[in-house]
């Protein structure tokens, strides 16, 4: 499975020239469209009895196959040729060699993972779904991934991000109610909710300490810093990795979250924004999808 964005020729190749030297069948190559972006091309593999499905792509594209191949009991490989391929980072695969993540991808050992599950609404009734494999957020930071410019994206690569958030760090907070596993719902002013399957970014900065791809839990951040100056212990604990609790950041962790809104605000399902939403739910699927991941 091969997203064309990414550039993927040189991790085909690879793909190829291993399966010929280990005498397995010549694998099918499925590249995915703006149309159908991995979802149509696993099911098509699955009806083929694919052995493995390997994905060439970032972030995006490993959700939309990872969604499809949930349940299915065929392991993932995968090789991130994404901007900030934040899942990858988190398993951990190789992000910096193409030649050592086929490798992995190929012939690494299947372990079994937890998958996430976002829904949100519309003031209009209107109801969107995806599957998770990082975190789904809402409040300012999805807007901060709103102002990223393609352009800078594709030449800064993750660090793009940075230059949009110095922009929302003094933002307002937002008035939500929020509720876990059905529980009492509670009344926050936040600067944003982020709830995990993972939670590691890069520079090593934990957004969602302890979170792990096979715990069966949903981890969840409340980001309130009352003042900018408040992003200071913040940030120093995401970086350092400090114990112990900081004003304005608040974990838990769950089953599943409902967040409401008092107007309409932009959310991020693994860095993709859907704006005008008014209520998010987010849930963790324990244990349906077999990654290919390192020797130990």
């Amino acid at each position: 499975m091969a997203n064309p964005v990414g550039a993927p020729e040189r991790a085909v190749t690879l793909i190829e020239e291993s399966c010929r030297d280990h005498r397995w069948p010549a694998p099918t190559v499925r590249t995915t469209t703006v149309s159908d972006p991995g979802g149509g091309q696993v099911r098509a593999a699955l009806a083929d009895r694919a052995d493995l499905v390997v994905v060439c792509g970032g972030d995006g594209t490993v959700r939309e196959v990872a969604d499809a191949l949930a349940r299915s009991d065929v392991p993932l490989g995968i090789v991130p040729l994404g901007t900030a391929n934040l899942y990858a980072r988190n398993l951990p695969l190789p992000h910096h060699s193409v030649a050592r993540a086929v490798d992995v991808a190929l012939h690494g050992r299947p372990h079994v993972v937890d998958l996430g599950r976002a829904r949100w609404g519309r003031p209009d009734g209107i109801v969107g779904e995806s599957a998770f494999v990082v975190l789904a957020g809402i409040g300012h930071d999805a807007r901060t991934l709103e102002l990223v410019r393609p352009a800078l994206k594709r030449h800064t690569q993750w660090v793009a991000y940075f230059v949009p958030a110095l922009v929302t760090l003094g933002s307002p907070l937002l008035p939500i109610t929020l509720s876990r596993d059905g529980g009492p719902s509670e009344e926050r002013q936040v600067w944003c909710v982020l709830a995990g399957n993972v939670g590691r970014i890069p520079l090593g900065i934990e957004v969602l300490p302890g979170a792990r791809i096979d715990d069966g839990l949903l981890h969840l951040a409340v980001v309130a810093p009352r003042r900018v100056v408040g992003w200071v212990p913040i940030a120093l604990k995401g970086l350092l990795h400090w114990p112990g609790h900081v004003p304005g950041l608040d974990y838990t962790e769950a089953k599943a979250v409902r967040i409401e809104t008092r107007s309409p605000l932009t959310i991020h399902v693994d860095g993709d924004e859907h704006a005008g939403v008014v209520w998010l739910e987010a849930t963790i699927e324990t244990g349906v999808l077999r990654v290919h991941l390192p020797p130990g």
